[in-house]
C-alpha cells in the first residue's frame, strides 16, 4: 500500500470511528432479528433498507432497529435455551433447523452462526465497530475487544443485557478448565488440519473452544496466532498507529483549550463533533498528522483538507480553522 493510500485510510478510519461512537452503523448485514433504517441529517426516518440495498445522499446516515417481533422471539430464545437449558450451540442450531427456521441469509443454522447471536454485543443494543479490519489488498483479520470501537445504548436492546453477560460468562467458563497448553494444542491442531485460522474457522470446528476463548485467554486472536506459529499475510502496524492516534488526540486538544483559557480565551467542545468554539467568536477542528520520512531523510507532515474526519466532515458544518498536531 503506498503512503498516501495508508494516511487516507487512517482518516477515514478515524472518521467512521467517530461515526459509530454517534451511533450510526458503519456497513455490514444488520444480522438477525435486527433491520437497517436510513436517516436523513436530522435525524428523521426515511425507510428500512432491505439487504444489498445503500444509501444514495451522502448527507443521509443509517442505524440499526430491533427488526420483526417473531425474528426477536427467536434470539431470546435462543439465549434462553443456552443460558436457562443448558444446550450447546449445536443442540440450539438443531432445534431451530429443525422448526424450519432460517439464518437472516436463508441459510441453516450451525454452531457458529449460533454462536454469533449468543456473543454479539449488539443485541442489548450497543453498536460496536473494528470487531474485524480489511485494509487494502490485505487479509481480514479478527481485532481484539479493547480494540473494538462502541456506542452502548445506540438503539433498542432484543435482549436483556444480564441474559447476555451470563451466556458469555458461559462461554468464558468452558475454557477454563483448560490450561494455556491445552488451548494452543487444539488451535495447532486446527491450523494443521484447515491450514489457516479465522474466528468463523474456530468457532465452527465442534472440538475446538470458541473463538472469544482465546480472545478472553490470550487478549486477542492475533496473540493466540502467534503463540503456535501462525502469520496472517498483512502488516499490523496501521492497528498500532491507530491506537495510538485515538489515545492522543482528547489530550491535544485537552491541551489546546488549557492553552487557550490560560491566555484569558474560552473554548467549549462540541461532544458530538469535537470541534471547538473559541471566545463563541469561530470554530477550529484538531487533527493530527503523522510524520512520515522523505526518501532524502528529511520530515515532512502532510495534511489533506479534502478527506479531512473521512466521513464525518459529510453530513456536518465545516469548521472555519483547521489546527494541526504534528505528529513525530
Amino acid at each position: 500500500m503506498s503512503r498516501g493510500s495508508r494516511e487516507l485510510s487512517v482518516k477515514v478510519f478515524a472518521g467512521q470511528c467517530r461515526l459509530v461512537e454517534l451511533g450510526f452503523r458503519q456497513g455490514g448485514a444488520p444480522g438477525y432479528g435486527l433491520r437497517r433504517v436510513l436517516i436523513d441529517e436530522h435525524g428523521n426516518p426515511k425507510g428500512e433498507l432491505s439487504r444489498g440495498e445503500q444509501k444514495s445522499l451522502q448527507t443521509d446516515r443509517v442505524i440499526l432497529v430491533p427488526g420483526p417481533e417473531d425474528e426477536q422471539d427467536v434470539v431470546r430464545r435462543m439465549y434462553r435455551m443456552f443460558v436457562e437449558d443448558g444446550r450447546s450451540e449445536r443442540e440450539i442450531a438443531d432445534a431451530l433447523n429443525a422448526d424450519g427456521l432460517r439464518t437472516d441469509l436463508d441459510r441453516p443454522w450451525t454452531r457458529a452462526t449460533v454462536h454469533q447471536v449468543l456473543t454479539n454485543e449488539k443485541y442489548i443494543g450497543n453498536n460496536v465497530f473494528n470487531k474485524i479490519s480489511f485494509k487494502l489488498k490485505q487479509r481480514r483479520v479478527v481485532n481484539p475487544r479493547e480494540m473494538w470501537i462502541r456506542a452502548e445504548g445506540a438503539y433498542p436492546a432484543i435482549v436483556d443485557e444480564a441474559l447476555f453477560l451470563r451466556a458469555r460468562e458461559i462461554v468464558d467458563a468452558r475454557s477454563r478448565h483448560l490450561s494455556d497448553q491445552d488451548l494452543l494444542d487444539a488451535l495447532r491442531a486446527l491450523l494443521a488440519s484447515k491450514g489457516f485460522l479465522s474466528g468463523l474457522v474456530i468457532d465452527e470446528h465442534e472440538d475446538t473452544p470458541s473463538s472469544s476463548a482465546f480472545r478472553s485467554r490470550f487478549g486477542s486472536l492475533l496473540r493466540a496466532y502467534e503463540m503456535v506459529g501462525y502469520q496472517p499475510d498483512r502488516d499490523y502496524r496501521y492497528i498500532k498507529i491507530n491506537r495510538k492516534l485515538r489515545e492522543a488526540h482528547p489530550q491535544i486538544v485537552a491541551g489546546v483549550i488549557a492553552g487557550i483559557e490560560n491566555a484569558g480565551g474560552s473554548a467549549v467542545q462540541d461532544p458530538r463533533t469535537e470541534i471547538l468554539t473559541v471566545n463563541g467568536e469561530f470554530t477550529v477542528s484538531v487533527v493530527l498528522s503523522r510524520c512520515f520520512e522523505t526518501a532524502a531523510g528529511s520530515l515532512r507532515w502532510r495534511i489533506r483538507l479534502d478527506t479531512l474526519h473521512g466521513e464525518l466532515m459529510r453530513w456536518m458544518p465545516p469548521p472555519d480553522g483547521i489546527l494541526c498536531a504534528m505528529m513525530v
